[in-house]
């Protein structure tokens, strides 16, 4: 059997006469569009696009960098149905150069970066286009998406988190072994849990937590067969019965009432009589990373943010849903990774019973959390500058000298664990 057919050989399929001159046309028009709007602008124009506010962590970072570089122009839009732009963005301070998705289709940028295969906005007008993945769970065979493979070739860059997730799109073939579209870059949105950024002491006070208590963030995936929907409100109860502080981290799309997202539960009605627990923290922000470092011990079922977590190399405890893994297409091996490197529960009571084990030694299953952490974050801490940098070469621009971090450890690295003494029967 051959394997994968080189990126520059061309379908004997489609290069056809019609298409090869149907080629030439758009490609001569757009050249003409180029030198036009060169013309027309001074400065280079580049247009993030987030399906969710959580996607647009994934850019935030980036959006941080080049915001200050006076030769360009950001532009924000947003594709889907649940969040309009103007309210999406507006949760980060960005009320300027916010359009729609039609006005965006027809608009001249330099770069479109994005972090979502599905939710986005087709750019009809050339330009360079670079994703970002949005996690690395492995869900809906986002490890290998065959049926993306058009969707994918469009992109000029791909951004890779991790080389596993690279060497698959290169062996099915999906991105060429060379050159941008297949960069290995690592996870921008997760270098401030390593790069000494976050002040974890800072951050629990303003969520007003007690220093000498454990603190356990449950923070499930969003779908009707998640542990939300089955076993959340039962667990958050008997943590805070444990003694233990809660902190409540939904994926944004958990309040999405329709029946893809929440299961056609109003989950901020729901959560909402949490509002005065003294233990209990539902936190709304889109950023989860704050809330990993003020925690102890997560408890989630299958996500990325279970991934996220094992930087800070402290215990997780994963709920077994396996109609989540059915319905989110996840990949075996990804299953396989996270309850190798976590405490796996069958629901609430033994799901918390297990958080309490873990507190007492959070050192069991540390050297497989950093072994996974290591094998699925490429280089944590700097995926941001390389990020950066690739972009400014896409658009043919030299990376101003301030465009490198400028990040230096302000605080006592996040990784590590406490190891917690409890008084019978927990009370603290």
């Amino acid at each position: 059997m051959s394997g994968p057919r080189p990126a520059s050989e061309p379908s004997l399929v489609q290069d056809t006469v019609y298409r090869r001159a149907r080629r030439d046309v758009v490609s001569n028009l757009h050249a003409l569009d180029d030198r036009l709007s060169r013309r027309h602008s001074t400065r280079a124009r580049i247009l993030f696009e987030a399906a969710s506010p959580m996607s647009f962590v994934v850019l935030r970072s980036l959006y941080q960098r080049l915001a200050n570089d006076g030769r360009l122009e950001l532009w924000f839009t947003a594709k889907g149905e649940v969040w309009r732009p103007k309210d999406l963005y507006k949760t980060f301070g960005i009320t300027e150069n916010v359009i729609s998705p039609r006005k965006a289709a027809w608009m001249k940028v330099d770069a479109f970066a994005n972090t979502d295969f599905w939710d986005m906005t087709w750019l009809h007008r050339r330009t360079r286009r670079i994703h970002l993945f949005h996690g690395v769970a492995g869900k809906y065979n986002l490890d290998t998406p065959l049926d993306l493979a058009p969707t994918i070739a469009a992109f000029d860059c791909l951004m890779f988190v991790n080389t596993d997730r690279r060497d698959r799109y290169v062996n099915a073939g999906l991105v060429a072994p060379d050159g941008p579209q297949a960069a290995l870059v690592g996870y921008p949105k997760v270098d401030c849990l390593v790069d000494g950024s976050l002040d974890r002491h800072a951050i629990a006070r303003a969520l007003g937590l007690n220093p000498g208590v454990p603190t356990v963030i449950y923070a499930p995936t969003w779908s009707p067969y998640a542990s939300l929907n089955t076993a959340g409100e039962e667990l958050i109860d008997r943590l805070a019965a444990e003694g233990l502080q809660v902190l409540v981290k939904l994926h944004d799309r958990s309040y999405d009432r329709g029946q893809r997202g929440a299961g056609g539960i109003d989950w901020s009605a729901r959560l909402a009589r949490y509002a005065s627990h003294p233990q209990v923290r539902v936190v709304r922000e889109p950023d989860g990373c704050p809330y990993l470092a003020a925690a102890d011990a997560m408890v989630s079922d299958h996500s990325s943010i279970a991934f996220e977590y094992m930087l800070l190399d402290r215990p997780v405890v994963i709920i077994d849903c396996p109609g989540l893994i059915r319905h989110a297409a996840i990949s075996t091996d990804k299953v396989e990774r996270l309850r190798a490197s976590a405490t796996l529960a069958d629901g609430a009571a033994t799901a918390a019973a297990a958080v309490v084990r873990s507190l007492r030694e959070p050192g069991v299953l540390s050297a497989a959390r950093q072994r996974t952490a290591a094998d699925l974050f490429y280089r944590p801490g700097t995926a941001t500058d390389r990020a950066v940098a690739l972009l400014y070469e896409l658009i043919g621009l030299p990376a101003p000298a301030d465009a490198a971090s400028s990040i230096q450890p302000k605080h006592a690295p996040l990784a590590g664990q406490a190891s917690w003494h409890f008084p019978s029967p927990y009370q603290f």
